[in-house]
């Protein structure tokens, strides 16, 4: 079996932006030993020892799991409800997204009525046909049933006490916290530098604010628990938070909007392709004809424009020539009287 170090290192952890504690002014003294380092008012926690000690943490969880034993998984703050939830749907465990209910542990024999009360409304709004689901009556218990959805849809299948809790930030889960401490169930927790790490019976120091921080770990852990039972849990139709089925309907939205981009865009080519070839030929065929036709009676009036031009050059060019032709006689008749003038000058002056 492949040990913590190999399936995550530094690297990943750094990635996922683990190392950002809270600000220096927020924090807990109780934190200093797994503080490495301050940057900009803002600690650094020590990654060395978020390794180790998150491998320590699985490798309980692991147990937890080999012994059919099951881990609550904890997140209400608004960055974890939906990489926690999805982990621990995938894993097979209970888990609190929306809102922890005070005394579900401690008190775990009186709320079991409720989660089984819960149970059979979900069934009778199931078979509700949708022609009955109008009137008071049928707004009534839809309304009942929401409100118990947000408090015990992620806990229908805990019919125990957990082995163990897994919690994002023990410092806004502290009601659940104390309950674990009170009943001796190990706690394992996110912890961050503003948490107080001697209620946790298995620190893993890491921020606790970060998405991508909260789905490494969460990933981790049901991992472990995966492991730990040998297979996956089997998807069920588990009822889920309102905000988490809210989160679910609209990434499968955009998967589908995605997939009909991608998938339509091809076949979309050579269907128009195919189309627009066949009906193009036609109809620039049927429109050259007309055009063939204005053409050809273009070249029938231009031969008889040109006639007409051409006589109108014609006659212009006789009338140049008879303007011309009296300039033409004229000259030679200047000319002899001019030789006639130049002779009779000779004879007189010989004489």
């Amino acid at each position: 079996m492949q040990s913590t170090t190999e399936r995550v290192g530094i690297r990943e952890l750094l990635e996922a932006g683990v190392h950002f504690g809270h600000q220096a002014k927020r924090w807990n003294p109780k934190m200093k030993r797994y503080v490495f380092a301050q940057r900009a008012g803002v600690h650094i926690i020590d990654l060395d020892q978020t390794l180790t000690l998150l491998g320590q943490a699985l490798d309980f969880v692991r147990g937890v799991a080999e012994a059919n034993r099951e881990v609550l998984f904890v997140g209400t703050k608004k960055q974890a409800q939906i990489p926690l939830a999805e982990e621990a749907l995938r894993s097979g465990q209970p888990f609190v997204a929306e809102r922890y209910i005070g005394g579900m542990l401690t008190n775990f024999q009186t709320i079991m009525p409720r989660i089984q009360y819960f149970k059979d409304l979900a069934v009778r709004v199931d078979e509700t046909p949708e022609e009955d689901r109008t009137g008071k009556d049928w707004f009534a218990l839809n309304r009942e049933y929401q409100k118990l959805r947000r408090n015990f849809a992620g806990i229908t299948e805990m019919e125990r006490l957990p082995g163990a809790v897994f919690v994002i930030d023990p410092k806004r889960e502290e009601l659940l916290v104390k309950e674990a401490n009170r009943l001796k169930i190990p706690v394992l927790a996110l912890t961050d530098t503003n948490c107080d790490p001697e209620v946790v019976d298995y620190v893993i120091p890491g921020n606790d604010d970060a998405i991508r921080s909260i789905s490494l770990i969460s990933r981790l852990v049901a991992d472990a628990i995966i492991q730990g039972r040998g297979e996956e849990a089997q998807p069920d139709e588990r009822p889920v938070p309102p905000v988490i089925e809210d989160a679910t309907v609209e990434a499968e939205g955009q998967e589908v909007s995605a997939t009909n981009g991608t998938t339509d865009a091809p076949p979309a080519e050579p269907e128009n392709g195919a189309t627009v070839v066949p009906e193009a030929v036609p109809e620039t065929e049927a429109t050259a004809e007309p055009e063939v036709v204005v053409v050809e009676s273009e070249v029938v009036v231009e031969p008889e424009a040109t006639e007409v031009e051409a006589a109108v050059v014609e006659t212009t060019t006789e009338v140049e020539e008879e303007v011309v032709e009296p300039e033409v006689a004229a000259e030679p008749e200047t000319e002899e009287s001019v030789e006639d003038e130049a002779r009779q000058s000779e004879d007189t002056e010989e004489n």
